[in-house]
């Protein structure tokens, strides 16, 4: 999974350029911040849980893999990750506030490694470990656009550590709820390196939460990676998982 490592700095501050089209909204009397975690809520319940997620990497019509993963997340700043089918099956991520080290099966050290690097088809490390928008991002800029005749509000998110995923992302949400509709993932070189449709949702416990999403290639549209969110259970870990040091000595949460 993290044969290729590609690594991309993300400085904690960037300057952004202005949104192109679309009428400039007011600002919301909401603070930005309320905002996000709000978004979040769509994909991310508070406190700690296990999402079960199946990754699915198509090129047209054929499905070239597939791959399902544990991610135990700990409130907004540390998730782990472990593999349950996949290439390297048993591989662990483990992300930590700006930090983020891998450890492959049959090894003694963590590697660390960068929420940028591809680890299944479109799909990157801070794709998979970081479900959440509201610590790593802030709202820039904000207008108004339909999408598919519904209004939306169309958000300029940049980047304001150096641990996040993308330089800056392009969001539009549902004007009436804020639910999330698509994106567009930009790295900070300022490419357009991939867009993102939140495709499903269902009921869970009375929420309604992500259940799929698909990203795409920018230059190969007919490559797509589809993440299926097939479970979210309620599962606190002993703050020592969340410890790199302990990767190496960590049991299995589910046996």
């Amino acid at each position: 999974m993290m044969k290729t490592i590609l690594r991309i700095a993300l400085p904690a501050v960037l300057i952004v350029t202005s949104l192109a089209g679309g009428e400039t909204a007011a600002a919301s009397a909401e603070p930005a911040d309320t905002r996000l975690a709000q978004i979040d809520s769509f994909r991310i319940p508070d406190g700690e849980y296990r999402v079960r997620t199946k990754i699915s990497q198509w090129v047209g019509d054929t499905l070239a893999e597939t791959a399902l993963f544990d991610v135990y997340v700990s409130g907004p700043d540390k998730s782990l990750v472990i593999a349950r089918r996949y290439k390297t099956e048993g591989m662990r991520l483990l992300f930590v506030g700006e930090n983020m080290w891998v450890l492959f099966r049959d090894t003694q050290r963590p590697i660390r490694i960068t929420p940028v690097q591809r680890l299944l088809g479109e799909a990157s490390n801070g794709d998979v470990a970081r479900l959440g928008l509201n610590v790593d991002y802030e709202v820039a800029e904000e207008s108004r656009e339909d999408v598919g005749g519904v209004p939306c509000l169309k958000l300029l998110l940049a980047a304001v550590r150096k641990s996040s995923t993308y330089g800056r992302i392009l969001l539009f949400v549902r004007a009436s709820d804020l639910r999330p509709v698509k994106a567009d993932l930009f790295l900070i070189s300022g490419k357009h390196a991939k867009s993102a449709v939140y495709d499903e949702y269902r009921s869970t416990g009375g929420r309604t939460v992500l259940a799929r999403m698909t990203i795409f290639d920018r230059i190969e549209p007919a490559k797509r990676t589809v993440f299926e969110y097939l479970d979210i259970t309620p599962v606190a870990l002993p703050d020592k998982y969340f410890n790199k040091n302990y990767l190496v000595h960590l049991q299995d949460p589910d046996k």
